[in-house]
């Protein structure tokens, strides 16, 4: 899939492929990339390999090239050291690893050969690591067809310029790039350490029109971003994916980019797309239950915990990650749900339950409520350990400017007395500068004792 859309001749060649804040790469430059590495890395070809993969136009030439030599590709986060790729690839059982050059330069992947390798398929998968909550890997086989089915082609010619929020490794970094070069669009990446300034500058620089990312990045943006640069972004559409959507932020969306259309996706790196909502509203109708939906995908409820069938879930997870492969029809999300009338509304992941003497407490819920009272500009409910109750509930909070600390905390706490049971209610309010978010965009819920 990668490599006909990369090494095919048709497209405008000096037409912008991957553009950064410091250089850009055109689509003829990136196919003249991916043919040379093909040719390259001949020894690769059918083999079980790992990607030193990170947002770059090199790294989807290499992607392109390995496609192309069907072998069997595990993308490896470019954070990780050279002895820790190696470390996990015996662990994988791989042949070889891909490296990419230190410090970001431009040119230089590196064969290094291993030894134990398994018997390989040459079908030309593309392997997922993420974390598992045990601090495995897990290792989330796809293929191209799977992870390509959600995308949705435009006009032809539109050429669209998408952000790249995510990251490239996995599956909604991959499911961006894919829409993007599909169109034979643009694809703009940010600095990783960019803050919400310079991001909307770049945003602008770029002519960024498609925006997918985490709700938590784009409350951070709206609140520390310069609003009259935001707004002159010429956005299209924003699509928000990741976490749980509340209505207040699609509402302050809205507000900000009355003509854009919005959407929200639910998706995983298991079951791939599955859903996606444009009617401005938080949770999903309760209609896509019970039936085949146009991702091809069904829904249903079990015990509150929503559990989805999905044409475009992996194949398998790789056998030597340790992982149990899906053996049901259907698969448990963890993510809790309720059903209200005609909607069905995210309550949280069952992981980030906090256990108040014996009460369930689920930080979504917490966050809802303080989100909305005058003041606060953002918010992170999460467990505190305690030698009483198990775990007490404490939130970070960011202070709308000119805020007195001492009111808003006195203003937070009668809300929620009035709004929440008394497990529910934080015991802990700190405020803080901005909220913490992991590497992959989402707010951080890790537990302090």
């Amino acid at each position: 899939m990668l490599s006909s859309i990369i090494l095919k001749e048709t497209i405008p060649m000096a037409q912008e492929a991957v553009v950064t804040r410091r250089r850009s790469s055109t689509w003829e430059q990136l196919r003249t990339q991916a043919h040379d590495m093909t040719a390259a890395f001949a020894v690769l070809r059918s083999r079980r390999v790992g990607l030193s993969f990170r947002a770059a136009g090199e790294s989807y030439a290499a992607l392109a090239a390995l496609d192309k030599l069907e072998s069997d590709t595990f993308l490896f986060d470019a954070h990780l050291s050279l002895e820790e790729m190696l470390a996990l690839a015996r662990k994988l059982k791989l042949g070889a690893v891909l490296a990419a050059p230190p410090g970001g330069q431009s040119a230089g992947f590196s064969v290094h050969e291993l030894r134990g390798e398994e018997k390989w398929s040459g079908s030309s998968t593309v392997t997922i690591l993420t974390s598992g909550s045990t601090g495995e890997p897990k290792a989330a086989r796809h293929t191209w067809e799977s992870l390509s089915r959600p995308v949705r082609k435009g006009p032809d010619g539109a050429a669209p310029r998408w952000l790249l929020t995510y990251r490239p490794n996995l599956y909604a970094g991959l499911q961006v790039m894919l829409q993007c070069f599909a169109d034979r669009g643009t694809l703009a990446i940010p600095d990783e350490d960019m803050d919400p300034r310079a991001m909307a500058q770049f945003m602008c620089d770029a002519g960024v029109q498609f925006v997918s990312a985490t709700p938590s990045f784009w409350r951070r943006l709206l609140i520390f971003a310069d609003s009259d640069l935001l707004k002159s972004a010429p956005l299209v559409q924003i699509t928000l994916g990741g976490e749980v959507i509340d209505q207040p932020l699609l509402d302050r969306l809205k507000q900000y980019f009355p003509q854009v259309r919005l959407a929200h996706i639910y998706a995983t790196t298991e079951l791939g797309r599955c859903f996606s909502v444009h009617d401005g509203r938080a949770g999903f109708p309760a209609s896509y239950l019970g039936k085949v939906l146009p991702d091809k995908s069904e829904l249903t409820i079990q015990d509150g915990e929503l559990l989805v069938r999905s044409a475009n879930s992996m194949r398998m997870y790789d056998p030597h990650s340790g992982q149990q492969s899906l053996g049901a029809d259907w698969f448990a999300t963890g993510d809790l749900v309720e059903l209200k009338e005609d909607r069905v509304y995210f309550v949280g992941r069952r992981t980030d339950m906090i256990n108040v003497a014996g009460s369930k407490v689920y930080p979504v819920e917490v966050e809802r409520v303080i989100r909305v009272v005058p003041g606060v500009s953002d918010v992170r409910v999460f467990g505190k350990g305690s030698s009483v109750a198990g775990e007490l509930v404490a939130c970070e909070i960011v202070p709308a400017p000119g805020q007195d600390p001492e009111a808003l905390k006195m203003r937070v706490n009668q809300v929620c007395r009035s709004a929440l049971s008394s497990p529910q209610q934080p015991r802990l309010i700190k405020l803080v500068d901005q909220i913490g978010l992991s590497a992959a965009g989402k707010t951080l819920r890790s537990r302090t004792s």
